[in-house]
């Protein structure tokens, strides 16, 4: 823990020479040098999103993030805008160093040949995953995204044998048998924490091959990936500091506790991340892996905490229903909920678009969502088409959206 502490503190110390953060330390009565321990480092003011973005939008040279030693800028999208994400030559270098080992975790080796489907233009994953294969030393073909039948053909005439895409576009790619994929890179959509689904994926290529889970921002790539042994995604410690706050009042919680995931980097140069608020609700254990990691959210991204509703004195994110959902193909996904109030007494509901068939599932998804959210629905309709309309009607207090 003391060389976690001296590398936070010299990390903050190279901050506090920008001015955006130099501003938030100096506001809150905060030197680099009052660092010592972990409770003084939580002293530190949160950042959140729209602040950095506020900063991110500047001109380059108007920017404190931006540094002359830039040699990557890639977009990503917020809203109708896209704002910048740099990169230095060290920042590359240190995150392929750190995704490398995530690689030997995985079992990739060098001489496997591996396709990514992600985009190779403004957004940072294609490049992100074809750098860090790389610097590894694997083979690499850049499909691109888009046009499944070239994509088949390509992976089966090279034998690829490590495949990177999102879980859907995996799924259309096993129906058209690709036999040779030993290893499955999955992310951009909800995976782990969804339970059925890596037997699914496993089932449409009809083999027990592994499945890695990644979970990245474009503000920090990466921040927790799984490995081989399958005990959830691993904190990437060696590059970031990761915290699980309550979203409400910003304290830490306990260890297992659901929260907010809270991310630092630890030697960023340009876009650094300093106790940013990522707005995503997870939980942390420790719990040492083979692979030599510790630090992992089991579950992944369990939802966003800016949605968090208060439902039968319980903390409810609604997000996690349709993450529930995904495990049951009778269900289209499409869903509505209403939560109603008498006498003090809350009344959670939910009604499904599903089958015919979809009925005999009730029982089994009641208990899923009360395992997984705390909460006891007092009432399951399935429909077999859900009208358009809000996704969530809480007629406490009159909101719908």
């Amino acid at each position: 823990m003391k060389e976690k502490i001296r590398i936070l503190r010299e990390q903050i110390s190279k901050l506090y020479r920008l001015d955006f953060y130099k501003k938030k330390m100096d506001e809150a009565g905060i030197k680099p040098s009052q660092i010592k321990t972990l409770n003084d480092f939580e002293k530190i003011p949160f950042t959140s999103s729209s602040e950095i973005l506020e900063e991110l939008r500047k001109r380059p040279k108007e920017s404190s993030l931006f540094t002359e030693d830039v040699v990557r800028v890639n977009f990503s999208p917020s809203g109708q805008e896209l704002y910048p994400v740099y990169q230095t030559k060290r920042d590359l270098k240190k995150m392929h160093e750190v995704c490398a080992r995530t690689l030997r975790a995985a079992g990739v080796r060098k001489d496997d040949i591996c396709a990514i489907t992600y985009g190779y233009h403004l957004f940072i994953a294609g490049l992100f995953y074809q750098s860090q294969l790389e610097y590894y030393g694997a083979k690499v073909i850049p499909l691109g995204p888009g046009d499944s039948e070239r994509a088949i053909h390509l992976i089966n005439k090279y034998d690829v044998s490590v495949l990177i895409t999102n879980p859907t576009f995996a799924l259309k790619l096993a129906s058209g048998g690709i036999p040779s994929i030993r290893i499955l890179f999955v992310g951009g959509e909800p995976f782990t924490g969804i339970a059925g689904y890596p037997e699914k994926i496993k089932n449409a290529f009809g083999k027990d091959l592994t499945i890695i889970d990644s979970y990245s921002m474009a503000l920090c790539m990466p921040i927790a990936r799984s490995c081989r042994f399958g005990q959830g995604l691993h904190i990437m410690d060696d590059f970031i500091y990761g915290e699980i706050i309550d979203p409400t009042t910003g304290e830490r919680v306990k260890e297992g506790e659901k929260g907010e995931l809270v991310i630092t980097h630890l030697y960023k140069e340009a876009s650094p991340l300093l106790r940013y608020r990522t707005g995503d609700l997870t939980y942390m254990v420790k719990e040492k892996c083979a692979c030599g990691r510790e630090l992992t959210l089991p579950k992944g991204i369990l939802g966003r905490t800016d949605e968090m509703l208060k439902v039968k004195g319980v903390k409810f994110w609604p997000s996690q229903v349709q993450n529930i959902l995904r495990a049951f193909s009778e269900f289209t996904g499409k869903y509505r909920l209403k939560i109603s109030s008498s006498l003090g007494t809350d009344r959670l509901e939910l009604m499904l678009e599903g089958s015919e068939t979809a009925t005999r599932w009730i029982e089994e998804l009641s208990k899923r969502l009360k395992q997984e959210t705390l909460v006891a629905f007092d009432n399951i309709e399935i429909v077999p088409k859900l009208e358009e309309g809000p996704l969530i009607v809480d007629e406490r207090e009159g909101r719908r959206f």
